[in-house]
C-alpha cells in the first residue's frame, strides 16, 4: 500500500554500525547496549518519493518513522477539501500517532512533501522496549511531551482569529519551514485559503 522502498541490506555502514534510531534515543536518554543491538537489528532505512503516500485512510499504522531527511505532512479530507493536520521535518517521529496501540485503521493521509529518507520502527519493537527497559519509558515520555507541546501549539494557532496573526505565529515557531514548504500546505495547516495567505504575505 505504501510507496516506500527499503534501503540497502548493509544497513548502518554510514552511521558507525548503529541505527540512527539508537543514536536518536541515546541523545534523549542513555539506553543499554542490548537495547541498542535490538534497535539496530529491528529498524530499517526506507525512502519515499515526493508526493507519494506513507499511509492512507483505512490502513492500520503499525510502523512509525524517524525522518532523516525531508518533510512530511498529514492531512484529512473533509467535503473534498484537504486539511493539513501537521507538518514535520528532520529528527521528528511520524506515523499514524492517533491509532498507535489501538490497532484501528487510520483516518489520515501521510504524504511526503519532499523526497524523504526515513528509518522504519515497528511498533511491536517500541512496545517490547517499553516492557523491557525502563530507559525506553523515559525516552517515550520525553518524546510524547514534545509531541504534546506541538499538538497544543497546533490547537492554539488554529484558534487565533486573525489570518495575519496566525501566519506571524507560524513564522515565529516554524521559521525553518516558511521558504521550504509550499504555501498551499501552510495555508491548509493554518486553516485559511491560499488566496488569504497570499494577501497576508503581500501586506507583510
Amino acid at each position: 500500500m505504501t510507496s516506500i522502498t527499503p534501503g540497502k541490506t548493509d544497513k548502518w555502514t554510514t552511521t558507525n554500525g548503529h541505527s540512527p534510531v539508537s543514536i536518536f534515543f541515546n541523545a534523549i536518554h542513555p539506553i543499554p547496549q542490548e537495547a541498542v543491538e535490538l534497535i539496530d537489528k529491528e529498524t530499517f532505512p526506507a525512502f519515499i518519493q515526493k508526493g507519494k503516500f506513507l499511509l492512507k485512510p483505512g490502513h492500520t499504522g503499525d510502523v512509525i518513522y524517524l525522518i532523516m531527511k525531508g518533510v512530511m505532512r498529514a492531512f484529512i479530507k473533509e467535503s473534498g477539501k484537504e486539511i493539513t493536520t501537521w507538518i514535520n521535518e528532520e529528527n521528528e517521529i511520524v506515523g499514524s500517532i492517533r491509532s498507535l496501540g489501538l490497532h484501528v485503521p487510520s483516518d489520515e493521509y501521510l504524504q511526503a512533501i519532499e523526497d524523504c529518507h526515513l528509518i522504519s520502527i515497528p511498533y511491536k519493537l517500541v512496545e517490547h522496549l517499553y516492557d523491557t527497559y525502563v530507559e525506553a519509558n523515559i525516552i517515550g515520555r520525553k518524546i510524547l511531551e514534545k509531541n504534546y507541546r506541538e499538538a497544543e501549539e497546533r490547537a492554539y494557532i488554529s484558534r487565533i482569529p486573525s489570518a495575519e496573526k496566525k501566519y506571524r505565529r507560524f513564522i515565529e515557531t516554524r521559521a525553518q519551514l516558511v521558504n521550504r514548504v509550499s504555501l498551499k500546505y501552510i495555508a491548509s495547516y493554518l486553516g485559511m485559503t491560499l488566496e488569504t495567505l497570499s494577501r497576508v504575505r503581500s501586506r507583510m
